[in-house]
């Protein structure tokens, strides 16, 4: 069994002594190319199916007995259960650190098919601590920050397990065993193993009412000595590689998928889209996407959304620099710091990249002018709004952008975009955000009369802490991501069936 740990969970491989490394929180193009494609196409979300595993030992508890599991499970013919009708072992509740390290726990391994699930558990023992309740999780929300992936061996393919609390009382205080567990449906065949860590334990994921973030020191996790076998035994699984291009094009903006080395595709890689800085391609499981030239986005822009009003912080301003330009911004040095982000600086004549309103004229073929009076018929426009999410270090207030003559200086749009939760996860109390989406949504609901609304998220945040003692961000992947839903759930509540809400979620493509 390979325990060299891969996909994204390579990202921290120097936190623990083997060679880990933080990754990007996603390639700007690559994240880009999501929300070109919503224009036209989109993507189409989807479900998942078929697993195998073979023989985990139960973890060793402390007087030298084994959990109290069925091990007769093993034994049966396969097939998979759902964890909630796998009861958590009695025993496990009672453990503490001093007993046993927390573990990984497959409660019924067996082989599985395409498309099916498999019980992942995790154990987290009481850690007894003198020291003050100062850090508190959100309602309903962990006490410990897990990552925690299955990864196939021959395709390399990463799947985000994504963790709920198992239902009982212990999980909701601090001292107690917390467990954790999900049920992952595998869609590719290939034989699994599970990779992870803890990032945070006591809530110290969440730096609220002006804490500081704290040191990311990760603990690792005792995982099962077992492999997930997926099986494709007819040959026909409609997630197979070979059948990619058989799939209809995407049409919603968030589609489920995976990321997959371009050396393994059976076909032209040049029909799908550029690959990231690891050469691994998104490739939704029910749909595909189609590469797209900034030219061939310019004159859909024009045909569908002649104008948008597009509001985001620095991450925005690089990306509109890359559409202004065609593609050409940062083409020969994409890596280096003016190109990640040290840009605010650079003269930029294409628009004027750092004032807080600068609308700019797109053309197909010579990219983006500053504007100048009224729109031409054969060119779109995107007047960028530079704002520091929705926080108070917005100099003036983000809503002094609304004044009552709003419509007659910038115009009334088809396509209003929206990007933040960079800012505010760093800056304000999740009270205070909520307060403010809903401030927003009641704005886009009287200044955007039936156009569609695109939500970009904040950037993907993993396998470290922010210390800068100036700055003091309070960024964590768990933290970040309660954000993001906090910005979703509202805006889709509120325009649900009244308007298109679709969501350029760069986080979730990068946690996948």
């Amino acid at each position: 069994m390979n325990d060299e740990p891969s996909g994204r969970l390579a990202a921290a491989r120097q936190m623990f002594g083997f060679g880990r490394k933080m990754w990007a929180a996603v390639l700007a193009l690559t994240a880009f190319a999501g929300l070109l494609i919503v224009y036209s196409y989109g993507f189409l979300e989807v479900g998942l199916d078929h697993i195998r595993i073979e023989g985990p030992p139960l973890p060793d508890l402390p007087d030298g007995s084994s959990a109290d599991v069925d091990t007769s499970q093993a034994l049966r013919p396969p097939r998979f259960k759902l964890c909630r009708d796998l009861p958590v072992s009695a025993g496990y509740w009672n453990l503490t650190t001093a007993d046993h390290s927390a573990f990984v726990e497959i409660p019924q391994p067996s082989d599985i098919g395409v498309g099916e699930s498999v019980c992942v558990r995790v154990v987290v023992p009481a850690q007894y601590t003198v020291a003050p309740m100062t850090f508190v999780p959100f309602p309903n929300a962990p006490w410990d920050s897990v990552m925690l992936d299955l990864v196939g061996r021959d395709t390399n393919t990463s799947v985000p397990v994504l963790l709920q609390m198992a239902d009982h009382t212990h999980n909701y205080f601090r001292d107690r065993t917390h467990v954790y567990e999900a049920d992952v449906v595998l869609r590719d065949a290939d034989v699994y193993h599970v990779e992870g860590y803890i990032e945070f334990r006591h809530a110290k994921w969440n730096a609220e009412a002006f804490l500081d973030p704290q040191p990311f020191e990760p603990e690792q996790l005792k995982m099962p000595d077992v492999q997930i076998n997926v099986l494709d035994e007819d040959g026909l699984s409609p997630y197979s590689l070979q059948r990619y291009m058989d799939l209809p094009l995407c049409t919603d903006s968030d589609a489920d998928g995976r990321w997959v080395s371009v050396d393994v595709l059976p076909f032209d890689a040049s029909l799908v889209p550029p690959p990231d800085n690891h050469n691994l391609v998104w490739l939704p499981y029910d749909c595909r996407l189609q590469r797209f030239t900034y030219s061939n986005f310019t004159k859909c822009l024009l045909r569908k959304y002649p104008l948008v009003h597009w509001f985001g912080d620095s991450n925005t301003r690089r990306a509109l620099k890359k559409v202004s330009t065609l593609g050409k911004w940062c083409a020969a040095e994409p890596d280096s710091l003016v190109c990640t982000c040290n840009d605010n600086t650079e003269p930029f004549t294409n628009y004027n990249a750092n004032q807080r309103i600068s609308p700019f004229d797109l053309d197909p073929e010579a990219g983006g002018a500053v504007a100048t009076g009224a729109q031409s018929e054969n060119k779109s426009r995107i007047v960028a709004f530079k704002w520091d999410g929705l926080t108070t270090r917005n100099n003036p207030p983000w809503a002094e952008y609304f004044t009552s003559d709003f419509e007659e200086r910038l115009g009334r749009p088809k396509l209003a975009l929206f990007g933040m939760t960079n800012w505010d996860t760093a800056f304000e109390s999740r009270a205070f955000f909520a307060g403010e989406v809903a401030q927003l949504a009641d704005v886009v609901d009287a200044k955007y009369p039936g156009a569609d609304v695109v939500l970009r998220t904040g950037q993907y945040y993993c396998c470290t802490s922010d210390m800068d003692k100036f700055w003091k961000r309070r960024y964590s992947r768990l933290r970040n991501s309660f954000f993001d839903q906090t910005l979703i759930d509202h805006f889709k509540t509120k325009f649900a069936g009244s308007r298109n809400v679709l969501v350029w979620n760069v986080a979730q493509l990068s946690e996948r």
